[in-house]
């Protein structure tokens, strides 16, 4: 049984290496028809210095979502350098990235729309039933009520400021829209008691200032929610224009010597209304979360509160006599605000990047007619 064994391995031995030596003479020369697809890639002469750095930029670009300017980057690679091993591949990657269709599958992919909650329904109910009866007690201010009457106008209020919302959230309300109304609520409000120290009204007046405040900007708010639909990402930045634009002219106007509080006033309504207008409008183009917007806010606060109190260090506080310091201080606080804000905009400006999937398997195409499974990670 060993013998026999021994004799098969040396026959196919033998046989192997005939079949080895006669395969090179009796086999035909590789014609294009023969290579179904080629390499991927071959070993290219090496680029000058100037198109891998342009590749570079065009990588960087394509990573960050760039589409357009990788595209001109690598395409301006492969005319300095044809051969490069990387440039065809993604300069195709890129091209199909640009064309119409995989724009919409990105937005269907990444898009982060708002949905109908009921986190949202709660909060419009919650604001609006204050809302209402704040509204009850003002309008019983000015029918003089008794003590009695004060409590059954608030409740009354409470109850109709329920309804309402209930009525507005019908079919559902999404976050966005219950933050409009809501801020339509609160700003209207400020509006109406601003109004009243900038014109200097008084007691029927004054009470009819804030219920026309508070009641028009809710409508305006519900407008804007049916019409508009914002994010809440887009009613906090409005918000917080309004906010801070408001905050930094009453820290520049504390340092005035003059007293007049209807200027104080008058100028506080210009400049909290150019904030929310003007940031809204800024955020229909530049859209942002209310996630960053708070973390802006944040850096505000930080900013304005490091301002002041660097400048207080340097000077000891209020000397008590001029009020320089006083005033040094407080315009410290401001740009502190200001700096804060553009610092923080600036350090969460990729906050709200599209995140991808940790892994994602793609087909792809790959060299002359070939195709594959591109397969990416992220770890």
């Amino acid at each position: 049984m060993t013998l026999a064994t021994l004799l098969l391995v040396a026959l196919s031995a033998t046989q192997v290496g005939d079949e080895a030596q006669t395969a090179p003479a009796s086999s035909a020369p590789l014609t294009s028809e023969t290579l179904t697809a080629p390499p991927l890639m071959t070993t290219p002469d090496a680029c000058p210095p100037e198109a891998e750095a342009r590749y570079n930029e065009g990588f960087n670009a394509l990573i960050q979502g760039k589409d357009t300017q990788a595209s001109e980057a690598f395409t301006e690679v492969l005319a300095v350098c044809p051969q490069h091993p990387y440039a065809t591949e993604f300069g195709r990657l890129t091209r199909a990235r640009l064309k119409p269709g995989a724009k919409l599958a990105q937005a269907a992919v990444y898009e982060n729309t708002e949905r109908r909650s009921g986190a949202a329904v709660a909060s419009l109910t919650v604001v609006q039933t204050l809302h209402g009866a704040t509204q009850g007690i003002l309008l019983c201010a000015i029918a003089d009520c008794r003590d009695q009457g004060y409590v059954a106008a608030s409740m009354l209020g409470a109850g109709a400021g329920v309804t309402s919302a209930l009525l507005l959230s019908q079919g559902g309300i999404t976050s966005g829209q219950a933050a409009v109304i809501n801020s339509g609520t609160v700003w209207g409000f400020w509006f109406g008691i601003a109004s009243m120290l900038a014109f200097d009204l008084e007691d029927d007046d004054a009470l009819r200032a804030a219920i026309i405040g508070g009641a028009g900007f809710t409508g305006v708010g519900v407008l804007l929610a049916n019409l508009v639909q914002p994010t809440a990402g887009q009613v906090s930045m409005a918000n917080s224009g309004g906010l801070w634009a408001g905050v930094v002219t009453a820290l520049f106007l504390a340092t005035s010597e003059s007293d007049n509080t209807k200027a104080f006033f008058a100028a506080e309504l210009a400049a909290t209304s150019a904030g929310i207008i003007g940031f809204a409008v800024l955020s229909r183009s530049l859209p942002v979360s209310r996630g960053r917007m708070l973390l802006i806010d944040a850096g505000g606060i930080v900013g304005g509160l490091l301002g002041a109190s660097t400048m207080y260090t340097f000077t000891g506080g209020d000397d008590g006599d001029s009020g320089d310091n006083g005033d040094a201080i407080l315009i410290s606080a401001g740009v502190g605000v200001l700096g804060g804000l553009a610092l923080t905009a600036y350090l969460t400006r990729n906050f709200d990047a599209p995140r991808l999937p940790q892994v994602m398997l793609t087909p792809t195409l790959m060299g002359k007619e070939g195709a594959g499974m591109a397969l990416a990670g992220q770890f």
